[in-house]
């Protein structure tokens, strides 16, 4: 790649990781700065973007860079400035007055900031991911090509006892992440970086540049780990610059030297690797299955925790990460500053637990959560803030509504069967689901909120018509149904029908919503029946975790067949199906393949975003960043076919 030039993106930069990033590109950070001369020249990392306010440049990619990512040489730039010191772009100088956004530079990464000419385009790319989430490999050829010198990943990586220590160890691989997951990690090698493999870049004193993993060092010195398991050693005293990037060290084009069956054989590889060595729903692996016309694309990687979704009329995604964090997506991209990040009880199944949006968000700008707080006592509690583009305005939390003390009920796992699904009704009120923590009998209680549906208007306050009034007081007014186990999900229909999902007992269920409805638990376990004064459900399967549950739109540009279907997942199975209800005896085959769906929901232009979790619950088993976003649209046919 030596010759060819990238043009510096005329961004304001961001020099402190912890500052607000608008562009989707992963933290970086500025460990030190100086002021340099008209010649002056710094390292760039292959995969990076130089960003740089109110001026223009270009710079050569050293060969050994463009094709490993590593041992990059320096590069050329015109008047680079920056204080010793590290600023947000709203800090202001040691004398008080403004920094002006052009003295300073830093270096981030963004997938696809330039490519090798020899690498395949976007489109390719696209459909080499499509081939791979679909296609079955052969693990054995897979394993050979791990250690082919094509793609050098037993250089890096360590498998059992053999290999290297510059990635993350993959003798388990398979277990951790999902078939789209490891693709994604393959192809956009830089889109989600391990804590600890980020890449540093040293400049000496000397104008030496070396790139590698930090591997420690002592007081004297630093070690470096390069993309050949090298060690470098680098005296503290010699380091002029250094620069950590969350820019990976893997190439880019590692897809570029496979055929299409090799990179499918590779996945499988990989996707074999402790599979099903963890818990409920592990065992499930790819290849996808999807039903013909569709097409499955990857959106984003690295969720920790994922609960649940909601997608608003302009296209952006909101995500719940159980450890308190409202993830938001928008143009594809997670972006890395939180929407909001809220003090929760983050245990088994507690945690932020749902969201949904204000009907005409965001002209009405509120964004609606469920989370378990552990203060003063552990609660569910209901709140709405105010979103100004994609962060919470500071101080704008409205606790609208408090749950039960939690230790209250006890229950053989009172962490567990928390619900948390929350929708606005097309009356425009605010329906919930709450689980019975694993404390059966408070179900049926009318002095309990566990196990229960409850609807309230959208400030908070109960509404006049709620059902049971006359045997409630106070706070369980507003309850709207009884009998629930575990309601995570559920949908409203465009013409105002209410199907909930209630997870477990003897089967998995999903029971019509209905003002007053007694859906039995724990008095008759899930299933057919024709208990007196129980509502039944409408579709029933053997005990697994059904999760997920949304409508097809009537105008949507699925076909007309699919119009009005209730669309559902199942965690354990990693499967999605759908319903027609009006006969929801029946389910039909749409997804199948897909490790731990945990929520669906469609979106304005018709496509189904499906939201991974792939984790248990939060215990001290738990591994963060295995969750994913995945997209499912209708597949555009060519003219000609």
């Amino acid at each position: 790649m030596t010759g060819t030039t990238a043009t510096l993106l005329l961004l304001l930069p961001i020099i402190n990781a912890a500052a607000e990033q608008d562009d989707g590109l992963p933290a970086e950070r500025v460990v030190s700065g100086r002021p340099l001369s008209e010649d002056a020249t710094i390292p760039a990392l292959d995969n990076t973007t130089v960003r740089m306010q109110n001026a223009k440049a270009t710079f050569d990619m050293g060969q050994a860079g463009a094709n490993r990512g590593h041992s990059w040489a320096p590069q050329r730039f015109r008047h680079w400035e920056s204080p010793r010191r590290s600023v947000s772009r709203s800090s202001a100088d040691q004398n008080g007055s403004h920094i002006s956004p052009r003295e300073y530079v830093t270096v981030g990464s963004r997938t696809g900031s330039h490519q090798d000419e020899n690498l395949p385009d976007a489109r390719n790319l696209e459909e080499l991911e499509a081939f791979a989430l679909t296609h079955k490999g052969d693990a054995k050829s897979g394993a050979t090509l791990f250690a082919d010198k094509r793609t050098k990943c037993s250089v890096c990586h360590r498998i059992g006892k053999t290999g290297g220590a510059v990635g993350p160890d993959l003798t388990n691989i398979g277990n951790k992440y999902d078939r789209p997951h490891l693709i994604d990690a393959l192809l956009y090698p830089s889109r989600q970086i391990g804590y600890g493999y980020e890449t540093t870049t040293i400049l000496t004193r000397s104008g030496r540049t070396i790139s590698g993993i930090a591997k420690g060092g002592d007081e004297s010195h630093v070690k470096l780990l390069d993309a050949e398991n090298r060690i470098t050693r680098v005296a503290k005293a010699d380091i002029e610059e250094s620069i950590v990037s969350r820019t990976s060290l893997m190439p880019t084009g590692l897809a570029s030297s496979l055929s299409r069956s090799e990179f499918v054989d590779l996945i499988t590889y990989l996707e074999s690797l402790g599979r099903g060595a963890g818990r409920l729903g592990s065992g499930v692996s790819g290849p996808l299955q999807l039903a013909d016309g569709f097409r499955l694309t990857t959106v984003a990687t690295g969720l920790s925790g994922a609960v649940a979704l909601d997608v608003a009329t302009d296209g952006r995604v909101f995500i719940c990460e159980q450890d308190g964090r409202l993830r938001v997506v928008q143009d594809d991209k997670l972006l890395p500053a939180p929407f909001v990040s809220l003090p929760v009880e983050c245990n088994w199944e507690r945690g932020l637990i749902g969201v949904t949006l204000a009907p005409d968000f965001p002209t009405n700008p509120y964004v609606y959560v469920v989370y378990v707080a552990d203060k003063p006592y552990t609660h569910h509690r209901i709140s709405r803030f105010r979103a100004m583009h994609n962060a919470a305005v500071p101080g704008s939390e409205e606790i609208l509504f408090r749950g039960d003390d939690q230790s209250r009920f006890g229950g053989s796992r009172p962490a567990g069967h928390q619900g948390g699904g929350i929708h606005f009704g097309p009356d425009g009120k605010l329906y919930i689901g709450l689980g019975e923590q694993t404390a059966k009998p408070i179900a049926q209680r009318m002095d309990a909120l566990q196990g229960k549906i409850l609807r309230l208007n959208a400030d908070g306050t109960i509404p006049a018509d709620n059902p049971l009034l006359h045997e409630t007081t106070g706070k369980y007014q507003a309850i709207w149904a009884v009998g629930c186990r575990n309601p995570f999900t559920f949908a409203f229909s465009e013409s105002g029908e209410l199907l909930i999902n209630d997870v477990g007992g003897r089967f998995e269920e999903i029971n019509r919503g209905s003002p007053g409805a007694n859906y039995g638990w724990p008095t008759v376990d899930h299933g057919p029946t024709d208990h007196d004064g129980i509502t039944g459900p409408v579709h029933t399967y053997p005990q697994s975790s059904i999760n997920g549950g949304d409508f097809c739109r009537a105008d949507s540009n699925w076909p007309t067949r699919l119009h009005g279907k209730y669309f559902f997942a199942d965690f354990v199975k990693g499967w999605v199906k759908y319903i027609d209800p009006n006969s929801p005896g029946k389910a039909h085959d749409f997804l199948a393949g897909i490790r731990r769906p945990v929520d669906l929901r469609f979106a304005p232009d018709g496509s189904l975003y499906v939201l991974q979790r792939n984790a248990w619950v939060v215990d001290n088993r738990f591994q963060g960043g295995t969750g994913a976003l995945v997209r499912i649209s209708r597949q555009t046919r060519k003219p000609n076919e």
